[in-house]
């Protein structure tokens, strides 16, 4: 029978029945070696060295490859019109882009007196659909009428004024003002007039000046320059040339010598317009029946 280890006090009961080599020197315990079998040896076989790799699944598409076309630059937006349209001829009712086009662009109608003379002159621009309808071929000797549409008018010409309609034309009042001299001959300014909040006779801080200097109706309004005209030559507020207008055999034509914005080109075309109906007169056939 094996015989016990001394008592020790600190020593527990599981401690009791290791055995005596155990222990380094008798006092601290320490984990057992770990025993090598003497059968465990390295395997070679097949089978270890396909538990030794990795057998990871990698997706392959059997589809062919899918070719992505990369464009250098997008394509252009779609224009239902001509943006570029700079040179125009009036054919009332009608102004027709040339040049670049040979398209309707804009479209004018007349009211007159009971009298028959001239009152008012509308001006619009015409719709895509409206402008290719007028295009397309047609059994009649002349192309079908186009009805003018009173909501979708630019500005409105009285022999006072021109004022704008629409969100796009320039606020205010646009008048015209004519005159000649012996150096240049015939000129027309075109000028445009807001109204001055500050100045106006309404307003109670103005009441001490109106009734020291009066009322004058030219107080209450700011005077811009639009445009000058001078033998057919369009300039701006600046003195730089933009236009350029010419009434030959062809018919009135007018072009402009820039790129502008669509709102630009309405107000120029307009001011041509109410410059040709105040000051030459603007009859076609027709207009006396609103064409």
């Amino acid at each position: 029978m094996d015989q016990s280890p001394p008592y020790t006090p600190t020593v527990t009961n599981r401690d009791r029945y290791l055995p005596p080599d155990y222990f380094d020197d008798g006092e601290s315990p320490r984990l057992p070696k770990t025993l090598t079998s003497p059968r465990a040896k390295s395997r070679t076989d097949a089978l270890s060295l396909l538990e030794g790799q990795q057998n990871n699944l990698t997706h392959a598409s059997s589809a062919p490859p899918t070719a992505h076309y990369c464009l250098a630059e997008p394509p252009p937006d779609y224009a239902s019109l001509d943006t570029l349209a700079h040179a125009f001829r009036l054919d009332g009712p009608l102004i027709y882009a040339t040049k670049t086009s040979n398209t309707p662009r804009y479209q004018l109608m007349q009211e007159f007196t009971r009298s028959g003379r001239p009152l008012k002159l509308h001006i619009r621009r015409l719709l895509a659909s409206e402008a290719r309808q007028h295009l397309l071929p047609s059994t009649l000797s002349t192309p079908p009428r186009i009805s003018y549409d009173m909501d979708g008018t630019m500005y409105r010409i009285t022999g006072y004024e021109m004022r704008g309609h629409r969100s796009s034309t320039l606020a205010g009042s646009i008048q015209l003002e004519s005159g000649s001299s012996i150096l240049s001959g015939k000129w027309v300014k075109i000028w445009h007039f807001t109204k001055n909040v500050k100045r106006d006779s309404l307003n109670p801080e103005n009441e001490a000046r109106m009734q020291k200097y009066g009322y004058h109706a030219e107080d209450e309004w700011d005077k811009r320059l639009l445009f000058s005209v001078k033998k057919g030559r369009w300039e701006d507020e600046r003195g730089k040339k933009v236009a350029v207008e010419e009434n030959g055999t062809e018919g009135r034509k007018f072009e402009l010598l820039e790129q502008v914005s669509g709102s630009r080109r309405d107000l120029l075309v307009s001011c041509w317009v109410m410059r040709v109906w105040m000051v030459e007169g603007l009859r076609w056939e027709g207009d006396l029946k609103g064409w």
